[in-house]
């Protein structure tokens, strides 16, 4: 019986991802936004949990910005959810025409595939993240880690979208796969910007200290590989938005114990994303609990 409720949810699944298989990419967009405003007036929670986490953020704001900004962020949730399941169809053609990647970019990853080495490629959730993965399949030697779902229909159309366009991924127990792919020269994705719950460090993020996941500096100080930060962030007319940040090799020698060098790469990556958060807050995944574990206070 458990397995039939699972086919036929894996069925509703299937039935909300149809059009965006099959529509033209810009109707995707609309489709997307259309759904989020359907939406938008019955998510009185997710709207609330917006606008206490902005309000945090930018203390700064009022309250008709706040909710001004909580609008204009659900719209781009629209626009997430349409790249999250359009991406699976990108091609080269699409990236010549949509993808905007800007000359320091570019010469930041010109120089690291010059080098020949493995990539910790960092990000968040800002942007559009699903169209990353794609993005990594086509035009590098990419991996990525993935969390499985329950539900063995749904888990296996996740990964075959996500593996569409030849992006290796790695389920998120066997990290000793992850070493051996960076020594191999992969560059591998890790979204990182999740509540890390008592597993993680306490490091400032918009205002209040956030449990963070030291995994991506513990790689690249395990493995020697590049540190990069992408933001991928929705622009006008269905454009896509690529700007990277170069952070670096790990330096072992910067301080004199291995957490205090983790501390320093999580503490400096996490900087990065708040400055692009700062620069583009509608885009940022306000909806999610990333303040809920809080250090322990006498």
């Amino acid at each position: 019986m458990k397995l039939i409720g699972q086919f036929l949810t894996f069925c509703l699944v299937y039935l909300f991802y149809l059009p965006f298989k099959i529509l033209p990419y810009k109707l995707c967009l609309s489709y997307g936004v259309f759904l989020t405003r359907l939406i938008f007036p019955l998510a009185k929670k997710h709207q609330k949990i917006a606008a206490e986490n902005i309000k945090f953020a930018f203390p700064e704001k009022s309250e008709e910005e706040i909710r001004d900004l909580v609008k204009k962020h659900f719209d781009h949730l629209g626009h997430l959810l349409a790249h999250t399941l359009w991406a699976p169809r990108m091609t080269q053609e699409w990236l010549d025409k949509y993808l905007i990647l800007d000359a320091e970019s570019l010469a930041i990853e010109d120089e690291t595939k010059r080098q020949g080495v493995g990539v910790v490629l960092i990000s968040g959730h800002l942007g559009t993240w699903e169209i990353l993965v794609q993005f990594l399949g086509i035009r590098m030697k990419g991996g990525g880690i993935y969390k499985k779902v329950r539900n063995p229909f749904v888990d296996k159309l996740l990964h075959d979208m996500r593996a569409k366009n030849g992006i290796v991924l790695v389920p998120v127990e066997e990290s000793s796969q992850v070493i051996k792919m960076l020594k191999a020269g992969y560059w591998v994705g890790f979204g990182s910007d999740q509540n890390a719950g008592q597993a993680g460090i306490f490091v400032p993020f918009m205002n209040r200290q956030a449990s963070t996941f030291v995994g991506p500096a513990l790689m690249a100080y395990l493995t020697g590989a590049k540190m990069l930060y992408y933001s991928v962030l929705s622009g006008e007319d269905g454009k896509v938005i690529v700007r990277v940040k170069d952070l670096g090799f790990v330096d072992k020698k910067l301080y004199p114990t291995k957490e205090e060098v983790l501390r320093h790469y999580t503490e400096l990556w996490t900087r990065t994303l708040e400055s692009e958060v700062r620069k583009y807050p509608e885009q940022y995944f306000w909806v999610h609990r990333r303040w809920r574990t809080q250090p322990k206070t006498n």
